[in-house]
This record gives C-alpha cells, sequence and structure tokens, in this order.
C-alpha cells in the first residue's frame, strides 16, 4: 500500500473541502429562490393551428381565427357572474326557442342545409348571400354547395362570430336579399333593411325545392290570377304552398299572395317601416325577455308563465316611444291586437268552410273517381294543420280546379295559415288576400 505524504494529504482535503462549499452553494441556490423579475414582452403570436387533414371537419376557430390580441377575459369575466355578453344566459334562454326546438337539423342535404344547419349557414355566408338566384323548376335560391352529414344546429356561431370579431355583431352584413315569389307575374324583391331583419330574412324567405310547380305530366299549377278560364289547375302535392319560413317576409312586404282583378291591395305600417329601417324583427321578437319564456333569444311574442295553461305576450318591444307607446299601448285585449286576431282567425276560416262546401266549389273542382274531390281536408278546431290529403301523382287521384284562377284563394288561406301572427304582421295585407278570395268564390 502507497503511504500517503504531508503534501498528498494537503491536497485531498482542500478539494474534499471545496466539495462541500459547492454543494452548500448550490442547495441555497435551490431552496433560497430570490423574487422573481419583471415579466417580459409578450411575444409574436404564434401561427394558426392546422385545419385538420379535411380542412372542411374543423371548428370555425380555424375557418375564421382569432381577432388580434384577443383575450378570454375581455367576454368570459371573473367572479361566477357568467360572462360580459351574459352568453349562459342567452343560451338558456335559446334552448326553449323555435330555432331549437324546430330546428330540424337533419335537414342537412344541399337543398335545406342552408338554414338547417349551422354549417349550411356559413357556407352561405362565405359565398355570398346577395348572389343567390332563383329559378322556377329548378333547385334554387337558399342552398348549398354540399351536404352535411355531420351537422350542427343553429345556435350561437350560425349567427356570430365572436372569436373573430371580438364581439357578437352579427356575423353577415350583406347589404341585401332577394326574395322571391312563387306567384305568375311576380317579380323578385330585392330587400334591404336593417342589419338585424337582414339576418333573418335570410332564412324566413320562400325558396324553390324538387316540388316542381309548373309543367306537364305530374308538374303542378303555378299559381296565377291571370290564367284563361279554359286553364286547369293540376295539383299534385299536398306541399302546394310557399316554404312555411317564407310567408312572414312576404306578408310585411305586402306581395306574394294571388292578387285577383278589381280588389285593392294595400300594406299596414309594419311593413313601410321595416322597409324604411325604422323596424326590424328583433324590436318585437327579442324585446326585453322574461326568463327563458319570452323575448330575447326565445324570440317568442307569445310564451306560457310558469304555473299557468294561459298565454301570455311580452309587448315589450312593440309599447316603445318609437312605436305604440306614443299611441296607445298594445295589450293582450286591445284592439290592435286582440281585434285584429280575432278577426283574420275568422276569415281564415270563413274561406276553409267554403272550400268545403260542395255548393260552393264543387262546381270548380273535377270529380275524383265519379265524386266530388273538396279542394281541402281541413280541421278548423286543429288550425287547420293539413290542408288537404296528400294525393298520388296519377291524372284521376289529382286535385284539378277549372278555371284554375279558382285555385288562388287555396294559395292565400295557406299564405295567411302559415304566417303565424295572425294578421300583426301586416294586416291590411292578410285582409286583402282573404276577402279577394272570399268574393272570387262567391262568384257564379
Amino acid at each position: 500500500m502507497k503511504q500517503l505524504t504531508s503534501s498528498t494529504k494537503g491536497v485531498t482535503t482542500v478539494k474534499n473541502f471545496l466539495t462541500v462549499l459547492t454543494a452548500i452553494a448550490l442547495f441555497g441556490l435551490v431552496a433560497c429562490e430570490g423574487p422573481a423579475g419583471p415579466a417580459g414582452k409578450d411575444g409574436a403570436a404564434g401561427a394558426a393551428g392546422a385545419a385538420g387533414a379535411k380542412g372542411a371537419d374543423a371548428g370555425f376557430v380555424y375557418f375564421e381565427g382569432f381577432k388580434a390580441d384577443l383575450k378570454c377575459a375581455q367576454c368570459h369575466s371573473s367572479n361566477d357572474n357568467d360572462t360580459t355578453y351574459r352568453v349562459i344566459t342567452k343560451q338558456t334562454q335559446y334552448e326553449t326557442s323555435g330555432h331549437k326546438e324546430l330546428g330540424n337539423y337533419d335537414r342537412n342535404t344541399t337543398q335545406c342545409a342552408g338554414c338547417h344547419t349551422n354549417e349550411g349557414f356559413y357556407e352561405r355566408t362565405t359565398r355570398g348571400v346577395a348572389n343567390e338566384t332563383f329559378t322556377l323548376n329548378a333547385i334554387s335560391g337558399p342552398v348549398t354547395l354540399q351536404a352535411y352529414p355531420n351537422s350542427s344546429p343553429v345556435g350561437c356561431f350560425t349567427c356570430h362570430a365572436p372569436h373573430k370579431r371580438g364581439d357578437f355583431t352579427y356575423r353577415d352584413t350583406v347589404g341585401q336579399v332577394k326574395i322571391f315569389s312563387l306567384v305568375a307575374g311576380n317579380t323578385t324583391k330585392t330587400f334591404t333593411g336593417n342589419t338585424g331583419a337582414q339576418l333573418c330574412v335570410k332564412c324566413h324567405q320562400p325558396r324553390m325545392t324538387s316540388t316542381f310547380l309548373i309543367g306537364t305530366s305530374n308538374l303542378s299549377w303555378q299559381p296565377s290570377a291571370t290564367s284563361g278560364l279554359t286553364d286547369t289547375a293540376k295539383i299534385y302535392t299536398s306541399r302546394w304552398n310557399n316554404h312555411v319560413s317564407g310567408e312572414g317576409i312576404q306578408t310585411m312586404l305586402g306581395f306574394g299572395g294571388v292578387e285577383f282583378a278589381g280588389n285593392t291591395y294595400s300594406s299596414s305600417y309594419h311593413s313601410t317601416a321595416l322597409q324604411n329601417k325604422t323596424l326590424e324583427c328583433a324590436d318585437c321578437h327579442m324585446a326585453t325577455p322574461i326568463g327563458n319564456k319570452g323575448g330575447g333569444h326565445t324570440f317568442k311574442v307569445g310564451y306560457v308563465p310558469e304555473g299557468s295553461t294561459t298565454t301570455s305576450y311580452n309587448f315589450a318591444g312593440c309599447n316603445t316611444t318609437a312605436c305604440h307607446g306614443t299611441s296607445g299601448a298594445i295589450t293582450a285585449t286591445s284592439a290592435k291586437w286582440a281585434t285584429v286576431r280575432a278577426e283574420m282567425t275568422g276569415k281564415i276560416r270563413q274561406l276553409a268552410n267554403m272550400m268545403l262546401d260542395s255548393t260552393v266549389v264543387g262546381k270548380w273542382t273535377l270529380p275524383k273517381a265519379g265524386k266530388f274531390n273538396p279542394w281541402i281536408t281541413y280541421s278548423v278546431n286543429a288550425g287547420g294543420d293539413t290542408i288537404w290529403a296528400a294525393n298520388a301523382n296519377t291524372g284521376a287521384n289529382v286535385l284539378q280546379i277549372k278555371p284554375a284562377m279558382k285555385a288562388g284563394a287555396l294559395w292565400n288561406l295557406q299564405m295567411a295559415m302559415y304566417e303565424a301572427s295572425h294578421g300583426i304582421h301586416n294586416t291590411a295585407y292578410t285582409r286583402s288576400l282573404l276577402d279577394a278570395s272570399i268574393a272570387e268564390l262567391k262568384k257564379p
């Protein structure tokens, strides 16, 4: 064994001492961290994430990105106080809306997805709603270029793009929408109203789908007030009417019905106000909310309060200083509400009952299998959900009316019946259509 000299022992002792001292120093650095310095500046924004293998399967975050410098807390505030824009509150209201309850987002084909699905409406806005065209007997109007089998329901991000815009302004601010008419002689109207009204009528409008309206064989007759006395209307479909979401805007604009000659057709002030941009749909349908029952994002004027079976009405939007608040408040029993609705309901029932009366319409309706073929199968008490029994597409079973112009009364009946305000949207025009139709059926 090698014996250590005194000088060797000294070097070893010094090395051991330095090792211990280093360990102590490192321990101190770990255990006794000093105060943190000031935070550095934010780095540059990273690149947008990938949109996925197919792109179209990605969410709106990837489609549209985020507004520059947008921070979550600008909308999603603290203190458990919902959000700056009360998003949860409005989502709760929306859950009880007709848009959610009756949205039918399974209708996701190219003909329907443009209004019934979130993805389809987004496609339409990116392509440009103002550029949509309408061609009779061709699938046209608010259609999409592709079907969306993995569709989602219409919701917040259908109408708003908060992550891109940093607020809840409307997604699409196009300055016009073309409103089509299926009635012969009518021309397409270009509607330019307030932004909110523009958004609504992008879907609440007529459309053209696979149920064609004119031609020979099994194609139905186009509604017309000027057809010849020898023409025969052959109606092969129980859907011989506007798409039911399209009745509202046509009625508001005062067109779209079959207007018989010799009658005067006028419109109420609601129509004028909508077109001069002093009124929009939200003014009445999104007035001060009543919980999740009426107003706000329920879009409901009529609602049933908790613990009641009677319909109440939210007139907060009607009774403003700019509207009925200065000319007599609207109530559930006032003439401008209850009287108008009762009058229009009465005229709808009168017209429908005339169509069931063989002494009135039998002379215009060609017999089916040797028997009188009523124009409609109609239940007054049920509100007339079924217009007439579905007919097979064969000549013997089709509903035939001669002269064809008389069938315009059937078209007007459905227009008034499916326009769910019962004449409130445009009282004068609804009354004109019903009165003219009743008068036409009374003629010999």
